[in-house]
């Protein structure tokens, strides 16, 4: 778990993982949190099933690589975003992150906060160098999130701008 000013961004397990996807309005409630209306949508939901949930029950892999972190903010109690790391490290020490807010809480500042968190974060894993991340070029808050967190733009691939941070 990391905790920031207002924020708690916790991994879930695999079962939690399991039941956000299914039905994120009751897995809210059972953790009595305020659910997130649009934080799993189709195109989420597809990733977590095709990419994250076959390798987060692999023992030979690590799991907080393979599932959704959760943004809550904790004065609310409320789901207001996630987080998901595309796989472990390369051979380079470079992961991938993807991220999205709740609409309702678009311009808060979460996002920035969170990802400022996940970086103090994993700074302390000795096999992580650099973090990417890919975001559409017309998508001028989440390009600002990230600069806002010290990444830089590295490429551009058809409508996707890259962005990366070195930690080391």
């Amino acid at each position: 778990m990391i905790e920031t000013d207002r924020l708690l961004i916790k991994p879930l397990t695999a079962e939690e993982l399991k039941q956000a996807v299914n039905s994120p309005e009751n897995f809210a409630k059972g953790l009595r949190l305020i659910p997130s209306h649009s934080l799993i949508d189709k195109e989420t939901k597809k990733a977590i099933v095709n990419d994250l949930l076959p390798n987060i029950d692999n023992p030979s892999k690590d799991y907080i690589f393979y599932t959704m972190w959760l943004i809550i903010w904790k004065e609310k109690r409320a789901i207001v975003g996630g987080i998901c790391f595309h796989g472990e490290p390369d051979e380079n020490g470079e992961v991938e992150i993807g991220y999205g807010t709740d609409i309702k809480y678009h311009n808060n500042g979460f996002m920035t906060e969170a990802i400022a968190g996940v970086i103090h974060w994993i700074q302390k894993n000795k096999n992580v160098n650099s973090i990417v991340a890919e975001t559409d070029q017309s998508n001028f808050s989440s390009i600002k999130v990230l600069e806002n967190n010290n990444f830089k733009k590295i490429r551009s691939v058809g409508a996707s701008l890259f962005l990366k941070i070195e930690l080391k």
